[in-house]
């Protein structure tokens, strides 16, 4: 499994893993969570978009949890796009008697 860190400020925020069609972001920090599961064609669209998402000022950020729309210049919108990959799990409910 090839994979690779990627840091922001001196601190490990995600990884990328190697697929046959780009690179898998995994997210292990919450002010990246909303690029958890995407896939880039190059690890360097990746470090951009945590950069971009992680450096914009306090008083034009949104709460870590939405999801960042991007602007020109941006990576393109399809890297943004909601986690379908990862299915919610189904809840079992024990029934007591």
């Amino acid at each position: 499994m090839q994979k690779q860190v990627i840091e922001f400020g001196g601190e490990a925020v995600g990884a990328l893993m190697r697929e046959e069609n780009g690179y898998r972001f995994v997210a292990v920090k919450f002010g990246v969570w909303s690029l958890d599961g995407r896939l880039f064609s190059q690890p360097s669209e990746a470090k951009r978009a945590v950069k971009v998402l992680l450096s914009k000022s306090a008083g034009r950020s949104m709460p870590s949890a939405s999801f960042w729309v991007p602007g020109a210049g941006d990576p393109s919108s399809s890297q943004f796009q909601w986690n379908a990959v990862s299915p919610v799990p189904s809840v079992s409910i024990e029934k007591r008697v």
